[in-house]
């Protein structure tokens, strides 16, 4: 493991990768299939400290209180150089606490992971409507990692996370790992975090695989054990008609 500060992650609609956390995206998403992401993250209390010791036991400065455990200059570092990210501006305001927008050039490019991309996007075309899927799983985890840092992926294994290491186990028996090895104060975390996400697209959305809607606006309220776990395959969809 090649644990260091700063833990580098991302969290888009189409992810939200922060282990045990709240976090809430407001996005938009333009006609050229461009976008802007506003990213609102922070870990929680126990998981906050966890992470201070893995960087305590790397010889690191995980230890000082200060320091903020979601970097977001790092984080700014590595989301530049991502696929589909043009900019990326988060600052810190809490020293576990992000916010801040992320630029997308095409949305489709996201985080993009090889053959079996993340995201897809097709822009509408005469009257077949516009539409936008997600799709994730044990698969494509491990490479959609690889595009962030091996920080991120060293993290979420030294977690179980069967998104890192792809192993196929239940979400009953995940927590069950979890918690002997870190106890119930961390399984209750991941157990509990949500991440929320309301993206609005660029002409009126007329169907959501996974979520709600309303006007031009698609709602998802995501589970980050599914995310963590994949015991099966994640698929969102959004379709949309210009207005």
């Amino acid at each position: 493991m090649r644990f260091c500060r700063p833990f580098l992650a991302f969290a888009v609609l189409a992810l939200v990768l922060f282990s045990s956390c709240s976090a809430r995206i407001t996005g938009q998403v333009a006609a050229d299939s461009s976008g802007t992401l506003q990213l609102q993250a922070n870990l929680e209390p126990n998981m906050a400290a966890l992470i201070r010791s893995f960087g305590s036991l790397a010889g690191g400065s995980g230890g000082a209180s200060s320091a903020p455990l979601l970097d977001a200059a790092a984080l700014n570092r590595s989301l530049r150089a991502a696929p589909g990210v043009t900019n990326a501006a988060l600052r810190n305001s809490g020293p576990e606490r992000i916010e801040g927008p992320v630029a997308v050039s095409r949305i489709g490019d996201l985080l993009a992971a090889g053959v079996n991309r993340f995201v897809r996007y097709e822009g509408p075309a005469g009257s077949t409507p516009g539409k936008l899927t997600i799709h994730l799983d044990r698969n494509i985890g491990p490479r959609l990692l690889s595009q962030l840092s091996p920080e991120t992926a060293d993290y979420l294994s030294a977690l179980m996370a069967p998104l890192a290491t792809g192993e196929a186990l239940s979400k009953t028996d995940y927590l069950a790992l979890v918690e002997s090895v870190y106890g119930k104060a961390i399984t209750g975390e991941i157990g509990t975090s949500r991440i929320t996400a309301a993206i609005t697209f660029p002409g009126t959305v007329k169907s959501v695989k996974g979520g709600s809607f309303s006007g031009r606006e698609a709602r998802f309220n995501l589970s980050l054990l599914d995310i963590l776990v994949v015991e099966q395959a994640l698929d969102y969809e959004v379709t949309w008609v210009p207005l």
